[in-house]
């Protein structure tokens, strides 16, 4: 018997959500609200895998990047939950996968967004004593039960679409897009400066509490305006066929200035040693970026649209100056805030777990299986599913299966080798589909 998906994502949410409440109130108690860490959750969008130095640009600097990957973990198998920005972040706030929740495509209508009954990151961390802010995109729904805010963010400077100018903070459609809560706010500047700030005098506003702020920048999304255009081009930028890499270039040297204005405001209030830092992106890129050698890119299950640099500093707690092979998913963030912050990762039956054992360097990496399913733009109906090195891959209807240590690049095929390996992963990914799909096992 299938069950109504949206009934059944909404029941279980609010029973989450309940038993979750619970659970944090308690562990709430069993640690004093200030000796828990500050978080700075920073994510970039729309970018290509190798485009930071920590993971192999030659062309673009980012010495804040790299400052950040000398003083913690980067982790080099890492997944974005989809590769599309709406679900990804859905899986990034809440720990479960985006089907589990019904959130699978970014939102069309103002009818869209991530329901408020559904337990999210920000809600957990303010009921536990946090202060919290997020500073850029949300892309999860503006209607007033979607918001930044309905969700436990206390601040909220940023926009709801998919993009805004980096110059006029207008949609592509010329509407005002830049929001303070839940007002149009009306600013001047460059919108990576402006998060910057935003971020920065969060931080300087409540150092004497713990406090989680999401910095989730613009970069390098189009237009593709780099800093210093004069303002007769501040409408130029969305036609990529008229954009270079130079301009994506500046555009991320841009934001990694700003990572590193981050960075020196937690030593300036010496808070570094006690603030968990995490730089990841949202999902792959495509057109002006490098994601070699991984292939393919945006709105793809190809290793271009779903693997994403990680990186996660505490000093003390993590390992400094380490490179970990370990996979890991989105919703793993989340359970590892929780983690480092004594709320148990078990307390919404997360999809994630953990992954401070791993950067602690004193537990080998479990073997697991990521799930994801996709069906976007033109891109074709896809599925995936990857367990230790092998991943299996189905596009439209081909299938491929791929040692990833062997062809991170995906293009020496195995499926005709080892089919065996991939029967049993293909059943194992129809499980999983039926599992959060909601479909009873026969």
């Amino acid at each position: 018997m299938k069950l109504d998906v949206i009934d059944f994502a909404r029941s279980r949410a609010i029973v989450l959500f309940l038993l979750a409440g619970a659970l944090l109130t308690t562990n709430a108690h069993a640690q004093s609200t200030s000796a828990r860490p500050n978080i700075v959750l920073i994510v970039s969008d729309y970018m290509g895998y190798r485009d930071i130095e920590p993971y192999g640009a030659a062309d673009i600097s980012t010495p804040s990047l790299s400052r950040l990957a000398s003083e913690g973990t980067r982790m080099t198998n890492f997944y974005a939950a989809a590769p599309v920005c709406g679900p990804a972040r859905a899986a990034l706030y809440t720990g479960q996968y985006p089907a589990r929740i019904d959130f699978e495509k970014n939102i069309r209508t103002e009818a869209d967004g991530l329901s408020s009954s559904i337990p999210t990151l920000p809600r957990w961390l303010k009921s536990a004593g946090y202060r919290t802010a997020l500073f850029g995109k949300w892309h999860l729904g503006s209607a007033p039960e979607f918001t930044p805010n309905a969700h436990g963010f206390d601040e909220f400077v940023g926009h709801h679409m998919w993009t805004i100018g980096y110059y006029n903070h207008k949609t592509a459609e010329g509407e005002p897009g830049l929001f303070e809560n839940n007002q149009i706010a009306d600013r001047e500047g460059y919108l990576t400066d402006l998060l910057t700030v935003e971020a920065v005098n969060f931080i300087d506003r409540n150092s004497d509490q713990p406090f989680f702020v999401t910095l989730a920048y613009n970069a390098a999304l189009p237009p593709y305006q780099p800093p210093g255009l004069p303002e007769a081009r501040w409408d130029e930028g969305w036609d990529v066929n008229e954009a270079s890499r130079t301009d994506y270039v500046h555009m991320v040297e841009r934001m990694d200035d700003g990572i590193g204005k981050v960075l020196d405001k937690l030593d300036e209030k010496q808070l570094s040693a006690n603030t968990f830092v995490i730089y990841t992106y949202d999902h792959g890129g495509r057109h002006l970026v490098d994601s070699s050698p991984l292939f393919h890119g945006f709105a793809n299950l190809w290793e271009g649209g779903i693997r994403t640099p990680l990186i996660m500093r505490l000093p003390g707690v993590i390992e400094a100056n380490e490179v970990s092979p370990a996979p890991g998913i989105a919703m793993d963030i989340a359970a590892t805030i929780l983690d480092v912050t004594g709320l148990s990762a078990n307390a919404a039956s997360l999809d994630g777990v953990s992954l401070l054992p791993i950067l602690q360097g004193g537990a080998a990496a479990p073997v697991r299986q990521f799930y994801w399913q996709a069906d976007f733009y033109n891109f074709g109906q896809q599925r995936a599913i990857r367990e230790g090195n092998w991943k299996l891959i189905e596009h439209d209807n081909t299938q491929f299966l791929f040692d990833l240590t062997d062809s991170p690049d995906e293009r020496n095929n195995q499926y005709y080798r080892r089919q065996d390996i991939a029967k049993r992963l293909r059943a194992a990914l129809d499980r999983w589909q039926d599992n959060v799909n909601g479909v009873e096992p026969n």
